[in-house]
């Protein structure tokens, strides 16, 4: 029996064909989505560490940019807001 959170409509059974030729029931796998900008929506880059396989030994502060709105918007997006606010 499944968990009560994972009874939903999104999660939903579905028959999956096995190697060996026969018909199982799995349910749905939910992906979290990858990172994107806040401003322009591009999506973000992902660290070196996760590349290489290292991303669940690395500690946090060293998976986001070192900057402020590090992880949230990309550098040219922040780069154009700088400039923005200096021009005020």
């Amino acid at each position: 029996m499944p968990r009560p959170g994972q009874l939903t409509r999104s999660r939903a059974n579905r028959t999956v064909k096995t190697p060996g030729g026969r018909l199982v029931i799995h349910r749905r796998k939910i992906y979290s989505a990858r990172a994107h900008c806040a401003i322009t929506g591009e999506r973000l880059q992902t660290p070196r560490t996760v590349k290489h396989g290292r991303s669940r030994k690395a500690n946090k502060s060293s998976k986001r940019p070192n900057r402020p709105y590090g992880g949230y918007m990309t550098a040219r997006a922040l780069k154009r807001k700088i400039i923005k606010t200096v021009r005020e």
